[in-house]
């Protein structure tokens, strides 16, 4: 029997695999033997498929002209498109060839070597007793896919309320920060989605009720029937209203937006109007000139006693909060809490030119911390009645004094004082908070600026007018400077110009304080000081009682005057 030829791209060497085909051909068998011999080579040939991908068009080495042309016509009709990718490539193709294999009047199956046959009769075709076997793989195939695309064995991704924080809560006093107010989410942590503080339960804000619905689906329906737009004579009609009126007449809302949000707002100013009424009839609000009745600073609610020039929004209220850092002023605690929550300041700005103990003083330029001295004046201007300066603050120095705990420095008082002063006042502008005031604060104040004015070798005043708390603690400071220079002194005669360069203090504050305490007389000619046994025991009575703590130490101070001054 004549050896056949071998099939285009088989080895040269006449492997096993190419005899093998070629004996299937005359081999008569019988027919079961026949079918599991086909089966066989069908997973073969399958299996070869799926590993084998270069060795397709690759084996052969010696192909005569005539073999050439049938390979590629071969080729031509019946390509298996295969590429050096992924096992899963490798998985879709061999489907698609047990597709082609059920076919068998389309697409022959491939020899054992991954090649096609010549022609029809080089091998045969599985017959149909194979179809179990091919569904079986077709089965296997269908089931590693399914394992290739499970992803139980990846890490489970947590929900969005499994990232929260839970060491955080919501600052509604009595809220457990579950729920929240959009109904999305199962927790909330600030009171913009609080429903305690907007006076509703997490059960109501889960899911909209029948009756929001339907007024859901009312007011839609209600602004459907909003005009598209104004016409020219309209447009017209509200641009001459507002040229002859300005802003002391309401804008025409006619058309702007639909009916229902029109009478809304109506209903909303009406409103708004009755609470302002019921307010100024209880004394909270009034058209005086005190408009702000208290204001929130800090930990202490203040009542004001004069009225500030605040801008008119703000002016209208009965209450103002604001930030004990940085002074900031705002019309609601909701938006306090939210300032204070990103403020940055725990001290006022400029360099702190004084410390002891817990208490400091920081000096504040005018001109680079301009908003910081405004607000400061406009607080200040709640408690003084005589004060005048509020905006132009550029030519003062600010010496504000904090007491220090762990939360920050908080106000205690401040005076001002003119960068060049031709009259020598070393104070502008001085206030105590009323939330330290009678503890001493005042005093300390007062002696810290006479302090700088010995380090600047001048003799300085307070600017006048004073405010009738501030004459009283000035005198009071007066009085015992003058005391205290007559215990110590051991002289016979006294100078009003010595105790003046001694203690920085102006002759004419010298002269009226010895006037008050009957210690200046007039005898012959000459005006004689009295030194009054009785009152300078009394005053080393009370400083023994008080103690040494509310005392400015001049050896704490690091400052050097400001250039031109």
């Amino acid at each position: 029997m004549p050896r056949r030829k071998r099939a285009a791209g088989s080895s040269s060497e006449g492997t096993e695999d190419s005899d093998f085909s070629a004996d299937l051909e005359t081999a008569e068998v019988p027919d079961g033997v026949h079918r599991r011999s086909s089966a066989r080579l069908t997973r073969a040939s399958l299996r070869q498929s799926q590993s084998s991908q270069a060795s397709v068009f690759t084996s052969g080495r010696r192909i005569t002209r005539s073999q050439q042309g049938v390979t590629n016509a071969t080729a031509k009709r019946y390509s298996l498109r295969q590429s050096r990718s992924s096992g899963s490539d490798t998985e879709a193709n061999g489907e698609r060839y047990l597709k082609q294999g059920e076919d068998r009047d389309e697409t022959p199956p491939r020899t054992p070597t991954g090649n096609a046959p010549s022609s029809e009769s080089d091998i045969e075709v599985s017959s149909p007793g194979n179809d179990l076997e091919d569904e079986r793989l077709a089965k296997e195939l269908s089931l590693k896919e399914a394992a290739a695309c499970d992803l139980s064995h990846r890490p489970k991704r947590r929900r969005f309320h499994e990232s929260y924080n839970f060491n955080m809560k919501c600052p509604t006093p009595g809220c457990n920060s579950l729920g929240h107010l959009t109904g999305r989410h199962e927790r909330h942590f600030s009171i913009s989605g609080c429903p305690l503080y907007h006076n509703l339960s997490a059960d109501e804000c889960k899911a909209p009720t029948e009756r929001q619905l339907r007024y859901k689906e009312k007011v839609t329906e209600l602004r459907r029937k909003r005009n598209s737009g104004l016409n020219k004579e309209q447009k017209d009609k509200y641009m001459e209203h507002r040229h002859s009126h300005g802003t002391s007449r309401e804008p025409l809302l006619e058309n702007i937006t639909s009916d229902y949000d029109l009478e809304l707002f109506r209903k909303a100013q009406a409103r708004a109007s009755d609470d302002l009424e019921k307010l100024r009839l209880t004394g909270q609000v009034s058209e005086g000139s005190n408009m702000i009745k208290t204001i929130t600073f800090g930990r202490y609610e203040l009542d004001t006693w004069y009225h500030s020039p605040y801008p008119e929004e703000y002016a209208r209220l009965g209450r103002l909060y604001m930030c004990e850092f940085c002074l900031k002023y705002m019309k609601s605690q909701t938006i306090l809490y939210m300032h204070m929550a990103k403020c940055v300041w725990k001290h006022p700005p400029g360099d702190e030119i004084y410390r002891k103990g817990n208490i400091s003083v920081f000096e504040v330029d005018g001109k680079k911390n301009k908003i910081y001295c405004q607000n400061l004046c406009l607080l200040a201007k709640l408690f003084l009645d005589h004060k005048t300066l509020y905006y132009d603050v550029e030519p003062f120095l600010f010496y504000v004094m904090t007491e220090a705990d762990n939360t920050g420095c908080h106000l205690v008082g401040y005076f001002s004082k003119e960068k060049n002063s031709f009259l020598n006042y070393n104070v502008s502008c001085i206030l105590t908070m009323p939330q330290y005031m009678r503890q001493g604060y005042g005093k300390m104040l007062i002696d810290f600026s006479y302090l700088l004015s010995k380090v600047e070798e001048k003799v300085g005043s307070p600017e006048r007018p004073l405010s009738d708390l501030g004459l009283i603690s000035y005198r009071s400071y007066w009085k015992e400077v003058l005391l205290r220079y007559l215990n110590n002194f051991q002289g016979k005669e006294i100078s009003i110009k010595e105790i003046s360069q001694e203690t920085a203090v102006n002759p004419v504050d010298i002269v009226s304080t010895l006037q008050s305490l009957q210690m200046l007389k007039y005898w012959k000619g000459k005006h004689l000081v009295l030194k009054r046994q009785d009152l300078i025991d009394d005053w080393k009575a009370k400083e023994t009682k008080r103690g040494t703590g509310k005392s400015i130490d001049p050896t704490a101070l690091k400052w050097t005057p400001p250039k031109g001054t």
